[in-house]
């Protein structure tokens, strides 16, 4: 294995695995729900769904999840408190197919689309996972715990966001959604804020 700091201030660690024939990647954006605006809860959260649904380079929305499903692969991403977290894994043994989802990759952290149409419908996927979560007990308990946190703490903050926050919220303070989107990506997805992770069959070198 190796890492490396690159001059942008990307940190990398790469492991050659020759005995695999899958590849796996995560990233690591050094940014969670705890940084969400006051105003907005659960935009950590939004922001982490809409990058994979348009890139600048490759702009149809699920076209990631579509060319791994295609090469034995599937991808998923989470947000936490101080950071997000996106991953995926890939058949590695053709170095064109690995090379081309490394590209897919990359390009959620460097020409998210955000667009305006996408913005509106992912909001009911956000809505639904937040149903979905009330009827977990796991997730009921850790509302608790954040519900008795000192309420000017970040971490008492409602991280999963719903239509309520994400939507109605906006719409009455007058807040463009998108908007407070793009600023949140600017101000927070840079490469000195985020850590990488490669383990695949290609040599290191490669």
């Amino acid at each position: 294995y190796e890492t490396f700091e690159l001059p942008n201030g990307l940190k990398v660690l790469l492991c050659s695995d020759p005995t695999s024939t899958s590849a796996a990647v995560g990233m690591n954006v050094h940014v969670g729900a705890c940084s969400d605006p006051v105003e907005i809860p659960g935009l950590a959260h939004f922001c982490e769904h809409m990058l994979f649904l348009g890139t600048e380079k490759y702009p149809e929305e699920d076209s990631f999840a579509k060319f791994l499903s295609a090469n034995g692969g599937y991808n998923n991403a989470f947000t936490d408190s101080e950071k997000t977290v996106y991953f995926f894994e890939v058949d590695g043994s053709i170095d064109k197919r690995f090379s081309e989802a490394l590209l897919r990759f990359g390009s959620f952290f460097s020409g998210p689309l955000f667009t305006e149409s996408a913005t509106g419908r992912e909001l009911n996927a956000i809505d639904s996972e937040n149903a979905k979560n009330l009827q977990n007990d796991i997730f009921r308990l850790y509302e608790l715990e954040k519900d008795r946190v000192n309420s000017d703490h970040p971490f008492s903050k409602f991280f999963t966001g719903n239509k309520k926050t994400l939507l109605e919220g906006t719409k009455r303070q007058g807040i463009n959604l998108r908007n407070e989107l793009v600023k949140f990506y600017e101000s927070y997805y840079s490469s000195n804020q985020m850590s990488l992770a490669v383990v695949a069959p290609q040599s290191l070198p490669q």
